[in-house]
């Protein structure tokens, strides 16, 4: 839950209480973990006894903390170092563009966009990105045709190849 102040999260708790009594499912207190934010951050109460670490927690999967720096290297670096792993055992299969399109978009960017979807994006993570998708689709080897073309649908003659920047911009707005 995200919520703005105190009031708030007591009628999310009242709600998920509610419906935990109509369910029979329950909001476990004990593993339940609050983080201040904002000029908050340095406050020491526990609100509603919820336990309120100093160190990073880790919310659907991703870490948040107060250092930014850190979150961005849990969070994105490391996951771009994952994707390009993964991607890079690919490489000595003889695939085409398409193929490495494709894989690309199957393998390489799921996590970074789900990450995406809740966190902001710092401009480094989004040029790294670009650049490691670019590598691998040309084999490490120096880009054959201008990336504008790339991005363009296969019915006007590109690849269809993922912009992150443009996939960042559109998850924004949605």
């Amino acid at each position: 839950m995200i919520v703005r102040d105190l009031d708030s999260l007591r009628k999310v708790v009242e709600t998920v209480s509610i419906f935990g009594s109509i369910s029979g499912l329950q909001l476990n207190k004990k593993k339940t973990k609050a983080i201040w934010f904002g000029s908050l951050k340095n406050n020491s109460n526990k609100p509603l006894e919820f336990d309120c670490p100093k160190d990073p927690i880790k919310f659907l999967g991703r870490h948040l903390s107060y250092d930014q720096s850190e979150d961005n290297q849990k969070n994105f670096f490391i996951q771009i170092k994952k994707m390009e792993t993964k991607l890079n055992l690919w490489l000595s299969r003889d695939l085409t563009l398409f193929g490495r399109t494709l894989l690309i978009k199957s393998l390489g960017l799921s996590q970074l966009i789900y990450s995406s979807l809740m966190l902001s994006v710092p401009e480094s993570v989004i040029q790294q990105t670009q650049t490691k998708l670019s590598s691998f689709l040309w084999k490490h080897k120096k880009d054959k045709i201008k990336q504008q073309v790339l991005f363009q649908p296969l019915s006007k003659g590109g690849l269809n190849f993922p912009c992150f920047r443009t996939v960042v911009k559109a998850l924004k707005l949605s």
